[in-house]
């Protein structure tokens, strides 16, 4: 062999060391990058477990909360139809003392009433008009608004009753109107408004009603 050959030779065999060596690399390198990919997939799949698992506690949670928000609604309306239907049967109540009270005494300061009536209801053209107790004498009529507890708001029902009676009792347009206002619970400076506002006051006194005259 030639001294030349024996370059060439020295070459392709440097050649292919090198290339042995670039390839033992590659596939150490494969094998750390397969080795890492190994370690992320086993990290992702441990996380994406532990997500499962804390999204099935959530929608745990929220099925649990919302079992108690259907249950709180519950007893939110049921105390809410149970408070309704004590004020409705304290309003009964209210109502049937200061009725019973008129019917054995149907008397409104010197007014004397012959006929005494309770919960008067007329519609027309849908204006209504509700009427708690209604006295009458052939000349006058007495229209009561009762209240458990009386507040401010009671002036305004009062004067809407006086001012759409006529029109929905035609029958009594030539009759005087006296208004007059009842209560169980009626602060001192609303019986006062209410006498100076020319309104019969009547309040409890134990088992009888006190009748105050306008002034």
């Amino acid at each position: 062999m030639t001294t030349q050959q024996n370059q060439e030779y020295d070459k392709i065999l440097a050649l292919i060391n090198s290339i042995a060596k670039t390839q033992k690399e590659t596939s150490k390198q494969m094998k750390e990058t397969d080795k890492k990919f190994a370690e992320t997939d086993k990290m992702l799949s441990a996380k994406f477990a532990e997500t499962d698992e804390q999204m099935k506690k959530t929608d745990e949670q929220m099925k649990e909360t919302n079992e108690q928000i259907k249950e709180t609604d519950k007893i939110v309306k049921e105390l809410t139809k149970n408070i309704q239907g004590v004020n409705k049967s304290i309003g009964e109540d209210t109502e049937t003392f200061f009725y019973t009270s008129l019917q054995r005494k149907p008397i409104l300061g010197n007014i004397k009433f012959d006929f005494v009536d309770r919960n008067i209801s007329r519609t027309k053209d849908l204006e209504e008009l509700q009427i708690d107790v209604f006295l009458e004498n052939g000349k006058s009529v007495g229209l009561v608004e009762v209240k458990n507890k009386v507040t401010k708001k009671v002036f305004k029902q009062i004067e809407n009753q006086i001012e759409k009676f006529p029109r929905l009792h035609p029958a009594f347009k030539n009759y005087k109107v006296y208004g007059a206002i009842a209560g169980k619970v009626f602060p001192k400076h609303l019986q006062q408004e209410a006498l100076q506002k020319g309104y019969f006051v009547l309040v409890q006194q134990g088992d009888h009603v006190e009748v105050m005259s306008p002034k």
